[in-house]
């Protein structure tokens, strides 16, 4: 690999482009959004690219200023294997036009700031060949490897890291990595075992809490006291969901399920089946609030994902995590670092799922002890990130610019 960059000179950022891999649900092109659309309410004269691999990307309000360049999608059929969403075409080929769309991308806007979400390499290595290209084409645009707070356990992650030479990248060719959580929630380079070189560059920006970005809206809820369940996109969220469900149905509590945009159509009418038999339950695919519905609810049941995490923290409202292990157990790892803390409390998914959660919700509601969620959790993500991303880029001697591909 090439050695590290070397820096001749400084400019204001004007163009920034975000890299979203989006194979499994829509947590990484919600969060993107959500930093462009911060980036633009501090600066809007920046030019911001949302390249994003998300089949549900047409769908989203983009924010003003923002262009969205789509990637043929690809879904996760297991731990670190992906198939076209589109069966009729071979992984290569859709890995070859990704490959093709954002190197185009690159080339045409060159820009000041590229922030990588997750994936270093990008889906399948897909971003190997982009950074090669970065090199004769846009000698000043700074890489920035965006991170979540937790990937998967860490033996796990420095595996695979290792076997498809993550390390190198890491090392080489990122200048600097954000990561969207706090150290002492979660200590990323001590537990992906980063080089002392790329733990020099490790910067914690705090959790990036999308609520904060959404009007607040009246009326967001129920009138009485109601229990809300969600499981972000909804693709791995059925039997959450229909447990919640029952456990409104048991203690009579007005309900609101979210299922997501993601959820099998089969399993979403059979949720409308049972709601339509239920009184007081509603279930709807998507809300445009869920910070201020959150606020609204008296006992938040979600899954374990980023976002539902860090918006549930954020509204202080007692809630229970019912996290998803496989293919990866970053949801369970996240749930416990927050249990730890007092903001959330755990329910395994399971058998008698239904009957563990209906006891948890009934003690929560039974509890005087709400203040106990409200504990303090960093969510200035978005504002030490935009602190991070706009300052001045940097010019790059053209000498260090070589970027080699892995095998």
């Amino acid at each position: 690999m090439s050695s590290r960059h070397t820096f001749v000179g400084q400019r204001p950022v004007r163009k920034v482009l975000l890299y979203s891999h989006d194979t499994y649900g829509l947590g990484h092109i919600r969060r993107n959004l959500a930093i462009a659309q911060h980036l633009l309410a501090i600066r809007p004269n920046l030019q911001v690219v949302l390249a994003s691999g998300s089949a549900m990307g047409s769908r989203f309000d983009l924010p003003r200023g923002v262009s969205l360049v789509g990637l043929p999608p690809v879904v996760k059929a297991g731990p670190d294997t992906y198939r076209p969403l589109d069966s009729r075409l071979t992984l290569g080929l859709v890995r070859r036009a990704r490959t093709a769309v954002i190197t185009d991308a690159v080339q045409r806007l060159r820009p000041d700031v590229m922030l990588v979400d997750h994936a270093p390499a990008g889906m399948g290595g897909e971003l190997r060949e982009v950074f090669q290209a970065l090199a004769p084409s846009a000698r000043s645009t700074r890489l920035v490897l965006g991170l979540r707070d937790v990937l998967d356990e860490p033996e796990t992650v420095a595996r695979t890291w290792a076997d498809e030479g993550i390390y190198d990248l890491l090392d080489d060719v990122y200048d600097e990595i954000y990561v969207y959580g706090q150290r002492e929630m979660f200590d990323v380079g001590a537990a992906y075992r980063l080089s002392p070189e790329a733990a020099a560059r490790l910067r914690y920006t705090g959790y990036i809490d999308r609520s904060r970005l959404a009007r607040e809206t009246a009326g967001v809820g129920p009138r009485e006291p109601f229990l809300l369940a969600t499981a972000g996109g909804g693709g791995d969220g059925a039997e959450v969901l229909t447990a919640a469900l029952e456990v409104g149905a048991r203690l009579r509590l007005e309900t609101l399920i979210v299922t997501g945009p993601l959820m099998d159509p089969s399993h979403r009418a059979a949720l409308d089946a049972r709601a339509a038999g239920t009184p007081g339950a509603r279930v709807v695919s998507f809300h445009p609030a869920m910070g201020a519905l959150m606020r609204a609810a008296s006992v938040v049941v979600t899954m374990g994902g980023y976002n539902s995490m860090a918006e549930a923290a954020a509204s202080g409202t007692p809630t229970i995590v019912v996290p998803r292990t496989w293919p990866r157990r970053e949801q369970m790892i996240r749930a416990e670092l927050f249990a730890a803390r007092g903001l959330v409390d755990i329910v395994a998914q399971g058998p008698g799922l239904a009957d563990r959660l209906s006891a948890a919700v009934s003690g929560l509601l039974r509890s005087d002890d709400g203040a106990r969620f409200r504990r303090e959790l960093n969510l200035g993500g978005l504002d030490e990130l935009a602190r991070f991303l706009l300052r001045t880029a940097v010019e790059r001697a053209p000498e260090q610019l070589e970027v080699q591909a892995a095998a």
